[in-house]
């Protein structure tokens, strides 16, 4: 499903499937390992650490800086290797470094984007977590990073371990719509409610004990969190740019276990779905975040505690499915991983700068969808 930005990606990586004559062949000037720096050393940027420092650790990439604002704390807690790496609370020790790639794994959105675009400045390659970055700063980052001859890649960002970015930007043929699960933190709420039967409150508490969710919740379940990435996937799909406040949303708070009871009677049960449809003909742009009856035979049922899923409908090739952990550092170190990797296969790449349209009207659910919104 090439849409406009499909480039953001594709270009990117010409010569991934040329792995000898990309940058470690003879001769070329990449024979050494890409050096790594991660900003941030949370849930999401331990994980990374003990990926990249650990026995499975892609043997393209070296991790050697970890920045954080209390690094000399959170070191003197690790053990071999980790604690051996250059640990500093200062970013610019992080910019004037020899890394090759800066990892930015901060919790909140700013100052974010301003770390992504001092590090593009620097001369360094990144690869975000933030999907309040992208969707709202990532035309104009990556616009930056082409002038800066760097790549700019966001995996992690909207499915975590679930490829869709990388889905919708290698296909071949011209999305239609998606559906998609996008916040592994609803799921996992909504699929142990549907389980157990309990309150939503004790479900959110098993989240956050899984380390799925922050304490607050309320930006999943909102519907803000899937808003932010489904407007990243409209850029990709089809080229247009979008707001995350132009999404219609329904929160997911409100959901009981009578509703669960009640959708079981129909074979079914509840998701928080993601939806974009875009009528090129009329530039109208169908979207919303909300909370779902989904049949028990549909892929969305079956996506279990913090997993994402995504059905998108193609002009050509019909529908096409992918899965994964949407949720947990683990999840997104996995997303987050394989674009360090792309981007060490061919660290010469340029990426061409998106160009985006404004569709020309917006609709929220439809009749149809809204009988069958819980």
């Amino acid at each position: 499903m090439r849409g406009v930005l499909g480039l953001w990606y594709s270009r990117s990586e010409v010569g991934l499937n040329s792995f000898q004559t990309s940058g470690n062949s003879p001769g070329s000037g990449h024979t050494s390992r890409c050096r790594v720096g991660l900003l941030g050393f949370g849930t999401v940027g331990l994980a990374l650490a003990r990926r990249l420092a650990g026995p499975d650790a892609p043997p393209s990439l070296q991790l050697t800086h970890i920045t954080d604002r209390r690094a000399r704390e959170k070191q003197a807690r690790q053990s071999e290797p980790l604690a051996s790496l250059t640990w500093t609370d200062r970013f610019d020790d992080l910019l004037t470094s020899d890394v090759d790639i800066i990892v930015e794994a901060v919790s909140a959105s700013e100052p974010a984007s301003d770390y992504v675009r001092a590090a593009l400045l620097a001369g360094k390659s990144v690869v975000t977590a933030s999907k309040l970055v992208i969707a709202h700063h990532g035309p104009a980052l990556l616009t930056l990073a082409e002038r800066q001859g760097r790549q700019l890649r966001f995996e992690a960002a909207v499915g975590g371990a679930m490829p869709i970015v990388r889905a919708l930007a290698d296909s071949g043929d011209r999305l239609l719509s998606v559906d998609a699960i996008l916040s592994g933190t609803s799921n996992a709420v909504l699929s142990r409610m549907d389980e157990l039967g309990c309150e939503i409150e004790e479900a959110i508490a098993d989240a956050c004990a899984r380390s799925y969710t922050d304490a607050d919740p309320s930006a999943d379940l909102d519907g803000v969190d899937a808003s932010a990435k489904l407007a990243i996937l409209c850029a990709l799909g089809f080229g247009l740019r979008v707001s995350p406040a132009q999404v219609e949303i329904r929160t997911t708070s409100r959901i009981r276990p009578e509703d669960f009871r009640a959708a079981r009677l129909r074979n079914g049960t509840i998701r928080q779905i993601a939806h974009a449809d875009f009528d090129r003909e009329r530039s109208l742009l169908s979207i919303w975040v909300a909370p779902m009856f989904v049949s028990r035979a549909s892929i969305f049922a079956q996506a279990i505690g913090p997993q994402n899923a995504a059905v998108m409908v193609g002009a050509f090739g019909g529908e096409v499915a992918v899965t994964g952990a949407g949720a947990g550092g683990d999840a997104i170190a996995v997303g987050a991983i394989g674009d360090l990797v792309a981007i060490a296969r061919d660290r010469a790449a340029i990426v061409p700068a998106p160009v985006l349209v404004e569709p020309k009207n917006i609709s929220g659910l439809s009749d149809r969808q809204l009988a069958e919104a819980v």
